[in-house]
């Protein structure tokens, strides 16, 4: 048979291109296989069509080339994850060309592709195909439900196919981000929500209403995440359960009172007390169960319980027993009123709150930089060949380690003809992240030297201004065998030992400028004097300008180095160049500013005055840097280390980030500036003690843990300032969530009762009394005075007059006024 041409078989549409393979047998499918791949990766190349317009090379013969690749590669390929699929149509006709286990195979591979789905759902109910019930599979259905086609999806669920039937089983689905009913109604117009579908449906009989309620509840019972359980909870309760219902029901309600979502256990706590209502209560399955939620973090439902359990007391006083179990569990409510209610309900004295310690927080200021110790905990330097191995290997999975970096470089310069071997094992991950067309910049420079010491072939790192210029030009040493570590890092937080440096310099005089660049840019204050002694037996080209850095006679240089320097000796100047004509001027201030964008997002601006002047050198730390042309990837953990006296801004840009993006799956540039705070403790400037006050307020998790964690360890060694949190969560202003705060603030309280007070007292009179939630910080303030740990000033007693009224921040007000 004549070989197929391929510009004969890509014509037309994609159906007509499948039906044109199809007709093919396998072994001729199989020989264009190169000539296809070849014509799908050159035509999805994306390129500059017109000026300023960019797009594919040719969209077009990139879907032939696709279509036609479906029918040719084996199953288990990973590209047909990559190719186009033109619809459900072509899928189907392809899959119905493949093997029963080859069309499972495809099936599952394929089926979170948004036109996947329908083709292969329409497959198992013809038989074609066996059943499939992945997570990817599920979240099909609410792709589905996502495509409206003007029609209310009620409507849409009659006609679907076997949809009633199925809908049973994805009801039990917890699903994640999108993929759940909550997430989906949440931004849908009522006709096009499910919980509106569901109701309708019950409505008509089309769905049993009764095992829809049960299931509601089977689903509560299961602790879904809180924001989709409370999907199934205002189910519940839009389905209208009757009282005769709900007393069938009864003792599912009770047993959700041990919930670990306090929603879930409001919302069964409201139906016990329904229950009760009409007079059809199991009294003692009730008691029974209530102590949970009596003693959990709801005020209002704790109260609630209590109430419940007051009034099956004062009916039936052979229970008083099983309803004082209630009571006692209330006694540990964080809550004082509901504590309060429990008290008098058992006829008893509370205990008196454990004495708190009388202990004094100054508002620590930072020292000048000279006077400052950064030379705290020495860098620990792998240096054998399995070290290093072991150092590069945790970086390649994941980069955000700065000072294990700069131990790696360090190690693998003094074992560098030894690490061949010992480094082979990394080469598949390398090659890999090396490859990415648009991958980030730090794990690049990873791989390129795990790459080019195992004797690979690599491009040099190109020679590039700004903050990658130290690692470029040390990795690239590396790799040509002319490193001169001259600025090898000996200290946490990438400072380097002057006394070590000048030595290293004595033995390397002509070291190169970007080494003695670097090494300025991170020479500690510490031990200045040691080294400028040492320094007078320097030569070399650099001797006078490490001789100035260290406190030595002005020079007339004018050069990067000289800049360097003139950072070096004045940390504090916007201006390096002022500063090494003898005029550094007005140290660095900075200031902060909370809001909203123009488009109603949360902004934090924290500046510094003057503005930094950047001279024209290649590098001198991120306030002289510009903006690099290309992506980068995220990289303030390094830009940090390339420049230690850049912490203040990093603290500044992550601040910035976490307050403006706080999402719970953003990436976690926390890790850039939070962790220094644990591990080198040190008095943090205006930018950090904003940082560590936005951390208290946020909603994801890792950064809320290791905010907490860095104010209980300044806090411990007094280098926090209450006041001066205070004063930085009152910037934040309108945005704050205090309800987020509260429970922090709290956890911080159990150990520094004092200094909380203190953040409380500065940041209330800063908030508006209308503040939503501030009952919570009012009540925790309330019950830290409570307790002893202080009074409140004159100014905070003025600002707490403006609450009226009886709501609950008007009581906790009137409690905490005295």
């Amino acid at each position: 048979m004549a070989p197929v041409h391929l510009d004969a078989l890509l014509t037309g549409q994609p159906s007509e291109v499948l039906t044109r393979a199809l007709e093919l047998s396998p072994t001729e499918r199989k020989a264009l296989v190169p000539e296809l791949l070849a014509a799908f990766k050159d035509s999805r190349e994306f390129i500059e069509i017109r000026p300023n317009t960019y797009g594919a090379r040719n969209p077009l013969r990139g879907q032939q080339a696709a279509t036609a690749l479906w029918t040719a590669l084996p199953a288990s390929d990973p590209l047909l994850r990559k190719l186009w699929i033109a619809s459900p149509t072509i899928l189907e006709r392809v899959l119905q060309d493949r093997s029963l286990t080859e069309r499972k195979t495809i099936a599952l591979r394929m089926i979170g592709h948004h036109t996947a789905w329908e083709a292969v759902r329409r497959m198992i109910l013809d038989g074609d195909l066996e059943p499939i019930r992945t997570p990817e599979y599920h979240a099909g259905w609410f792709r589905w439900a996502g495509r409206f086609r003007g029609k209310p999806l009620a409507e849409r669920l009659r006609t679907e196919r076997e949809a009633l039937t199925e809908l049973w089983e994805l009801l039990t689905i917890e699903g994640n981000g999108e993929a759940s009913f909550a997430a989906f109604d949440k931004y849908v117009r009522d006709q096009d929500k499910w919980s509106t579908a569901l109701l309708e449906l019950t409505e008509t009989g089309e769905l049993d209403r009764t095992r829809l309620l049960d299931l509601t509840l089977d689903v509560l019972a299961r602790d879904f995440a809180a924001f989709r359980a409370q999907w199934y909870a205002a189910l519940h309760e839009a389905l209208a359960p009757t009282p005769d219902e709900r007393t069938a029901a009864q003792h599912r309600y009770a047993r959700l009172c041990g919930s670990g979502l306090p929603r879930t256990v409001s919302f069964a706590v409201k139906a016990l007390s329904l229950v009760d209502k009409h007079g059809t209560l199991d009294d003692e399955a009730a008691l029974q169960h209530l102590p949970a939620a009596a003693a959990g973090r709801g005020v209002a439902t704790a109260k609630l319980a209590l109430k419940l359990a007051g009034r099956i007391t004062d009916r039936r006083p052979e229970l008083t027993d099983l309803a004082d179990e209630v009571f006692e569990a209330a006694l540990t409510h964080e809550a004082s009123d509901v504590r309060a209610i429990a008290t008098i309900r058992l006829g008893v004295t509370p205990d008196a709150a454990p004495v708190i310690e009388t202990a004094e927080y100054p508002e620590s200021t930072r020292t000048p930089w000279e006077q400052r110790e950064t030379l705290t905990t020495p860098l620990e330097i792998p240096d054998t060949p399995a070290a290093v191995a072991e150092a590069l290997s945790s970086l390649l999975a994941d980069p955000d380690q700065a000072d294990l970096l700069l131990a790696a470089l360090d190690g693998a310069h003094r074992v560098a003809d030894e690490l061949q071997d010992a480094l082979k094992p990394l080469v598949k991950r390398a090659a890999r992240i090396a490859n990415q067309k648009y991958g980030a910049a730090v794990p690049k420079m990873i791989a390129t030297l795990v790459l080019g010491l195992t004797g690979r072939d690599v491009p040099r790192p190109p020679r590039v201004d700004g903050w990658r210029r130290p690692l470029h030009h040390r990795i690239t040493a590396l790799l040509e065998g002319t490193a001169v570590p001259v600025s090898a890092a000996t200290h946490q937080g990438g400072w380097l030992d002057p006394v070590v440096f000048v030595a290293r310099m004595l033995e390397h005089p002509d070291a190169p400028e970007d080494d003695v660049a670097d090494a300025l840019l991170r020479l500690a204050p510490d031990t200045r004097p040691a080294a400028f002694a040492l320094a007078a037996d320097l030569t070399g080209p650099h001797a006078d300008t490490i001789r100035y850095a260290l406190g030595g006679p002005a020079i007339d240089d004018t050069g990067w180095t000289a800049l360097a320097a003139a950072r070096a000796r004045h940390p504090e100047s916007a201006d390096p160049a002022a500063a090494l004509r003898g005029e550094p001027g007005q140290p660095i201030t900075w200031t902060a500013k909370a809001g909203l964008t123009h488009y109603g997002s949360n902004s934090l601006d924290i500046e510094q005055t003057p503005e930094p002047v950047a001279p024209e050198v290649p590098w001198l730390g991120t306030p002289f840097e510009r903006r690099a042309p290309e992506w980068l990837g995220f990289t303030e953990c390094h830009e940090a280390v390339a420049s230690p006296y850049d912490r203040d801004h990093l603290e500044a840009a992550v601040a910035g980030n976490l307050y403006s993006n706080d999402i719970e799956v953003g990436y976690p540039v926390e890790k850039a500036a939070l962790p220094p705070f644990l591990d080198n403790p040190s008095v943090p400037g205006i930018p950090g003690t904003m940082l560590l006050a936005t951390t208290l307020a946020l909603k994801r998790p890792a950064a809320v843990q290791l905010g907490t964690d860095a104010v209980l360890t300044l806090l411990d060694r007094r280098m926090l300032g209450p006041r001066a949190l205070g004063a930085a969560l009152g910037i934040l202003g309108p945005q704050l969530i205090t309800t987020r705060l509260a429970p922090r603030l709290s956890v911080i309280a159990n150990e520094h009762p004092i200094a909380v007070l203190s953040t409380l007292d500065t940041l209330l009179p800063k908030l508006e009394p209308a503040h939503r939630g501030i009952f919570a910080l009012l009540e925790l303030a309330a019950d830290l005075v409570d307790r002893g740990a202080g009074t409140i000033s004159a100014e905070t007693k003025e600002w707490l007059t403006g609450f009226k009224g009886s709501s609950k921040a008007a009581k906790a007000a009137s409690r905490l006024s005295g």
